[in-house]
């Protein structure tokens, strides 16, 4: 059940076997039915979760109730609130389940545990968030500097399974666009 979990955390680090199969104890598998909300914005965040199989999103509600698509997690991928994780505050954001959806659970105790067991784990997490500021950095610059084409064009190239996967009302809200105009934008890129 664990194994993707176990090959993911080996493109990071060198494990022995008991190292890994130590490391893996300290997770917990829970599934999740379609559009299953693990965490609501203004509750904290109890969790990093590792998606085994599924698609998740993390998404904030405006003033005027409109959402707005943060980031997408599928297979292989992570998600969790981070500040909220780790500083125990109201997380600003919620995260919901767009597909029947397995995660690999780990609690703050759990991960603090896990480092003490297997130290070498804290290279894997630093690399992980290292990676995910980046990739929220480029996000950013991208969002500010490009027009919608060439930020679809990127999803495209960056996300070609989400994009099948999860409705157009999301991925224009992660574009900062109407769904009306990510049609016209899939026309064009079509013809």
């Amino acid at each position: 059940m664990k194994n993707e979990l176990k090959k993911y955390l080996e493109r990071f680090i060198e494990l022995s076997d008991e190292e890994s199969d130590m490391a893996l104890r300290f997770f917990e598998y829970q599934k999740f039915p379609k559009h299953t909300l693990i965490l609501r914005s203004g509750d904290i965040c109890s969790f990093e979760a590792y998606i085994k199989r599924g698609c998740a999103r993390e998404f904030f509600t405006d003033h005027k109730g409109n959402e707005h698509t943060v980031e997408f997690a599928v297979e292989d991928w992570w998600i969790s609130e981070i500040n909220s994780f780790e500083n125990k505050v109201p997380s600003q954001v919620s995260i919901e389940t767009l597909e029947e959806t397995e995660i690999l659970f780990l609690s703050l105790e759990s991960k603090k545990e896990l480092l003490e067991a297997v130290p070498s784990v804290e290279r894997m997490f630093r690399i992980m968030m290292q990676r995910h500021v980046h990739v929220l950095k480029k996000r950013l610059l991208q969002n500010m500097s490009r027009n919608a084409m060439d930020r679809y064009l990127t999803f495209l190239e960056q996300y070609p399974t989400v994009v099948q996967r999860v409705p157009q009302y999301h991925i224009a809200s992660y574009l900062g666009i109407s769904q009306e105009f990510l049609s016209k934008l899939r026309k064009r890129v079509h013809q």
